[in-house]
């Protein structure tokens, strides 16, 4: 009987590590709207779309958030480089590469991301990003980690350290009016959590 216990109360442990987890992240949409295109062309709304760093500069970025990128497969594609390719546009030797139309690339450490365009001319034309990552979010909200210093320039744009995230439970996403992905895996994980730890501790008493 101890023993099985011991088992109920690690899968718990395990449980709730999970719901926390999942809350704690964020999708961000590349650009504010997620599609993937030279900036200054309509969107699908009729709208243009401004530069990704700019959009960048004023979003922060934590350690498991994501960055979600749309796009017609076979027309483009998003390349994860490094500065150097980066700055020339060097499509040549990407560090990974992404072309099936609908890309969730995730976070896993801190740091400088580049990310442009598979067609050279599109990036050529301002359609690539810089994302500068800093530490993850803690229980409570805040970053375990010293945020990071400004980054050097790229092509003249200069990122400054984001301010402190929000508390955890508000979406950050710019585009508050749509819950993102995230918070809604997080909703269903905690509620999933809840009700197993109910039927368990009912099957004890």
């Amino acid at each position: 009987m101890a023993r099985g216990q011991q088992q109920l109360c690690l899968a718990l442990v395990c449980l709730v590590a999970m719901s926390v987890s999942s809350a704690s992240a964020f999708v961000f949409k590349a650009g504010g709207t997620g599609e993937w295109r030279v900036p200054g062309q309509a969107n699908a709304s009729g709208g243009n779309i401004a530069s990704y760093n700019t959009w960048a500069e004023h979003t922060r970025f934590r350690v498991g958030d994501a960055i979600a990128f749309t796009y017609e497969p076979g027309k483009d594609s998003v390349l994860i480089v490094d500065q150097k390719a980066y700055d020339a546009c060097d499509t040549a030797s990407p560090v990974d590469t992404f072309s099936d139309g609908n890309t969730v690339f995730t976070f896993t450490k801190s740091g400088p991301f580049y990310f442009i365009s598979g067609n050279k001319d599109n990036c050529n034309r301002n359609q690539k990003l810089v994302v500068v990552v800093m530490g993850p979010r803690a229980d409570n909200g805040t970053s375990t980690h010293t945020a990071l210093a400004p980054s050097p320039a790229a092509n003249g744009v200069t990122f400054s350290p984001p301010s402190p995230p929000p508390p955890i439970g508000i979406d950050i996403s710019p585009t508050p009016n749509e819950p993102s992905a995230a918070v809604a895996k997080a909703a269903g994980v905690a509620g999933t959590a809840a009700f197993v730890i109910g039927t368990m501790f009912y099957a004890l008493v």
